[in-house]
Formats: structure tokens, sequence, C-alpha cells
């Protein structure tokens, strides 16, 4: 089995699956997985704290199958160095090889061999990528290594298919927002799904928003008291948009809105008239039917 491009919880469940079925009671075969296992963390990772970090994930994965006892078991030993005293200490006998500090008979420490120390310098391409060269955050791996057992697929094709999605995601946003929503109808930007989510639709909404008010302070009524003044929560309540975006796209025609709200005195109390709402009194769909000038 290869794990050149495996994660560590998928080596550690191949480790596993292949001590199943009695095999785990091979003691070459747990010396080869170890082995294996032991010489693919340090190729891919010179730090000691990040090899630990790496058996822990292998190790976690075995445990669950092969998890420690409490008292003596086939195929299990025993480790003295529990925490507490209370702590189950016969483990597989896997872990007997399977840790960083093991020692061989002659009690010198494992080092990693030359081929080793070559591969761990080489520099990583796409099709030899392992996560861990990605220097991702804990939880960015995590979802990561879930992501990539969901779908089946090795880590350099998910890399590319990922790079393929969010490439097109990007260059769609850009091609919207150079997109000319003036010609979109008013009615249609106003309530079909399609435009929901174009960044360009709440300031196109503004923008005919604020025409449908002056229009209508103009032309449609002739007595202050039926004037509306030009506000952020008024356009929300014409467009649907968040205030949150309404206030900093008016930023941008700030002298256009004072110059009318003063011309008619208008203020934040014109907007109070008692069972007047103003989405029922400006039709702006009707009053601005599309953003052309």
């Amino acid at each position: 089995m290869s794990w050149t491009n495996a994660t560590w919880g998928q080596i550690g469940r191949d480790i596993a699956e292949a001590m199943t079925d009695g095999q785990d009671s091979d003691d070459s075969l747990l010396r080869s997985l170890a082995e294996k296992a032991l010489s693919e963390i340090r190729r891919r990772e010179s730090e000691y704290k990040k090899q630990q970090s790496a058996l822990g994930q292998i190790s976690k994965y075995i445990h669950k199958k092969f998890p420690p006892q409490e008292e003596e078991d086939i195929n299990y030993w025993f480790d003295p160095k529990g925490k507490k005293e209370n702590q189950k200490k016969w483990r597989h006998n896997i872990f007997n090889y399977l840790t960083l500090g093991r020692r061989d008979s002659a009690k010198e420490t494992v080092k990693t061999t030359s081929e080793e120390t070559e591969k761990t310098t080489e520099q990583p391409t796409l099709d030899n990528m392992t996560i861990n060269q990605l220097n991702l955050e804990e939880e960015t791996q995590q979802t990561l290594e879930r992501a990539l057992e969901h779908s089946g697929m090795p880590l350099d094709e998910f890399i590319k298919q990922a790079i393929s999605v969010y490439a097109k995601t990007i260059t769609g946003k850009a091609r919207k927002h150079s997109e000319d929503l003036s010609n979109v109808p008013t009615a249609e930007l106003l309530s079909d799904a399609q435009w929901t989510t174009h960044p360009g639709r709440a300031e196109e909404l503004t923008k005919r928003a604020i025409k449908a008010i002056k229009f209508y302070n103009a032309n449609k009524v002739g007595e202050n008291k039926d004037r509306w003044c030009i506000t952020q929560s008024a356009i929300a309540s014409l467009t649907g948009s968040r205030q949150s975006t309404i206030k900093k796209i008016l930023e941008r025609y700030l002298d256009d809105i004072s110059s009318h709200n003063q011309t008619y005195g208008l203020n934040g109390y014109s907007n109070r008239k008692p069972g007047k709402d103003i989405s029922e009194e400006i039709d702006m769909a009707e009053l601005i039917p599309n953003g052309v000038d």
C-alpha cells in the first residue's frame, strides 16, 4: 500500500485494517507496518513536535479497533508509563514498535536513514505533496481530511478540483461586479431569485429607490405631510436590502440626498406617518421601471 498522499488518519485506518482477522498476532507484520508509518512520518516532518502530532493521529485510529486493556490480554504488552494509577496500561503490541522514541535490542535510538533524510528535503510537487506540507491551521486540516474521506479523491486531484471551483467563483464574481444592471427591470431585480445574490443588486436598487422617492415627492403629492424623507431605513423598506449595506452605498450620494431633503424641508420625523408604510405608498417598479437614465 502507498501512503505518499494519504492523511495520517488514513494511514492509521490502513494499519488497523491490516491487523484484523488475527493478523495482529503476526509480529513481523506489526514491525513492518510500524516501521513504514514511522518512515513516512520522518519523510514528511522534520520537527519532532510535528512528528509526535502525526503519530498521535495515526495511533488514534488504531486505538479505536485495538483499545488499551485493564488486564493482560493476548497480543498486548504492559506499558508502565501510564500517568494515572488507574489508567489502562495493557496496550497492543503494535504500540511497542509504533513510537518515535523506540530503541532496538542494542538500546540505541533508531535513526532516520540517509534515504529518508534525502526524501524529507525534497522539494514537494503537487503529485507528492502531503497535507502537512500545506501548513494549514489544525481546524482547516481536519476539515480537509474529512472532505478527502468523503470524496475518495487523492490529495493532488482534490487540490486541482478545489482550485478550479474557487477560480470559477472568483472570476464569476468579478464578471458580475462589472455587469451593468441598468437594463434589468426593477420588478425583476426586486423579486427574481437569480438576482438575489448579485453583488451589484443592492447599489442598483438603492439608486432607483432614491430616484423613486424624489419623483414621488415632486410629482405625486403636493403637501409636505405626504412627502418622504430619503433615509437609510426608507431605502431599506423599498429595496429589502440590509441597512448596513445601504449605509455604505448612501455615502456616495449624500450631497444629492441632502439637497433633495432640504428642498422640501424633510427630516427623519417626516417619515412618521401613522397608518402609512413607504413601501405601500411608493411603487418603485412603477415609478422607476428600469435603471436607464
